[in-house]
């Protein structure tokens, strides 16, 4: 009986480390699951407030660069390959980035903001870019060099040399180059200045043919943000997510282990 009593006592003492030891593990286990959700949580908070990416599209868009998939199969920016075809120039895309910063940001996703706020701010953001654009539209609009104007003023001297050609050509009559060249240079002799500064007046104006569109894009980016703050829709979709997590973090108090018995069966 002597014997018996302490076979018992060793089972029992055998079945508390199991179990202090069981504790440990699943205590544990507890504590690494729940630094996952933290970074898990942390992660998808600092993904779904950073405005980083929104910001980038937008300098990309006013550099006119080009959304290409390279060799990885990625996607990513290619620069333009052509700077004369830039219509706005580094300090009209830095000013206007600026602007856009103030708007596009965490604390605006973490707002509140009711109908009429948000009309009222996109109506001064509206109200005050396009003013700004107005104003210092020369600063911000590209303007082509005396070099391009130059290489512009010779492609057309050439075309309207060609022209000439094709005319003779077609009423049969016998022309010289160099004699067509010479009568058409003659023709611009007094008028290559004007003739530089109106190609330059053209270009100017082409470029500021692209500011309503230029506008839009912006308006849009800066709208889309404001409308994620609709009466603290961000904030709650943050909130409902931690909730979520908490529940599914704390599963293993919700539901405790069954108590085992001899040797842990």
């Amino acid at each position: 009986m002597e014997e018996e009593d302490k076979i018992n006592e060793l089972a029992e003492q055998i079945n508390v480390h199991n179990v202090a030891s069981q504790n440990q593990i699943a205590s544990a286990q507890a504590r690494q699951m729940q630094y996952q959700f933290d970074d898990q949580e942390r992660t998808l908070a600092e993904s779904q407030l950073d405005c980083e990416e929104t910001l980038n599209k937008l300098y990309h868009l006013l550099k006119q660069d080009k959304k290409i998939i390279n060799d990885s199969g990625m996607p990513e920016w290619k620069s333009l390959e052509d700077e004369k075809k830039r219509v706005l120039t580094d300090e009209g895309v830095d000013r206007i980035m600026q602007c856009c910063e103030s708007y596009i940001n965490k604390e605006t996703l973490l707002s509140n903001f009711d109908d009429k706020t948000i009309n009222r701010r996109m109506l001064e953001f509206s109200l005050g870019l396009s003013g700004l654009i107005f104003m210092k539209y020369e600063i911000f609009f590209r303007t082509p060099t005396l070099d391009e104007c130059h290489e512009i003023l010779k492609l057309r001297i050439a075309e309207k040399v060609k022209r000439k050609e094709i005319n003779y050509s077609i009423l049969g009559r016998t022309y010289d180059e160099k004699e067509i060249k010479k009568e058409v240079l003659e023709e611009i002799d007094n008028r290559i200045e004007y003739e530089i500064q109106k190609i330059r007046q053209e270009k100017i104006k082409l470029n500021l043919r692209e500011f309503e569109m230029i506008f839009i894009q912006t308006k849009a980016l800066v709208e889309a943000t404001h409308n994620r703050a609709w009466k603290g829709e961000e904030r709650g979709s943050l909130r409902r997510h931690f909730n979520i997590s908490e529940v599914i973090g704390g599963n293993n108090q919700m539901f405790p282990q069954k108590k085992k018995g001899w040797f842990g069966l």
